[in-house]
């Protein structure tokens, strides 16, 4: 089972890491406007997620690579908190669903609580 949940965790990883690049555009849109360098925010996010998804493959140093992973999930999270109080929707051009918005952030904690379980040493 740990084994298939890898799987999906780095899959979802690789793709919206991979989206960062194609789709730099939107996800800079979800970057506060206070911050410099929104492009290089995203295209630095996307890296970080692409390797991410190979290091979860990686045998050695798992529990830390989780552990890195949690945190890159919090410090992500304000951008999606931003993309909900700003009503920034996933498709330029379109409403935003503010329900869609405010329901997806719980499912932050999920990703945080399964990238610290796929770190701990199997019994």
């Amino acid at each position: 089972m740990k084994m298939f949940f890898r799987f999906i965790y780095s899959f979802f990883l690789f793709v919206a890491g991979v989206l960062h690049f194609v789709r730099e555009r939107g996800f800079r849109r979800i970057v506060p406007k206070v911050l410099p360098f929104r492009r290089a925010i995203v295209l630095v996010t996307g890296v970080f997620e692409m390797t991410f998804a190979v290091l979860l493959w990686v045998k050695k140093g798992q529990q830390i690579i989780s552990k890195l992973l949690a945190l890159f999930m919090v410090a992500v999270f304000p951008a999606n908190v931003y993309m909900a109080v700003k009503k920034i929707s996933f498709r330029p051009g379109e409403q935003a669903n503010p329900w869609i918005l405010w329901l997806r952030l719980p499912l932050q904690i999920p990703f945080i609580i399964g990238a610290l379980t796929l770190g701990r040493k199997e019994k």
